[in-house]
């Protein structure tokens, strides 16, 4: 597996498609007061996805368990401080 790293610490947006081979996927606010908003693209149950905010700490990660179906229709925005991805091909 590949890994490429990045801390976003101004106005940034970063969206995953399926054509990027992300096979996995973490973010992490600064404890030290960063903050993201996170928001998947794919409808469920009739509800629209809405942008998730995590803060100081918090972190989302994801794994694909197939590199037929790789992680797709994520946005991480940068709201505030740091913000640290870890992405794996």
């Amino acid at each position: 597996m590949n890994i490429f790293t990045t801390t976003l610490s101004s106005a940034s947006t970063i969206t995953i498609n399926g054509q990027d081979g992300v096979m996995a996927l973490s973010v992490q606010a600064s404890p030290s007061g960063g903050s993201f908003s996170f928001q998947g693209n794919l409808p469920f149950q009739g509800m629209t996805p809405n942008p998730l905010t995590l803060a100081q700490g918090q972190t989302v990660t994801l794994n694909a368990y197939s590199p037929a179906s790789p992680i797709a229709g994520v946005t991480i925005e940068w709201v505030s401080g740091n913000v640290d991805i870890i992405i794996g091909f």
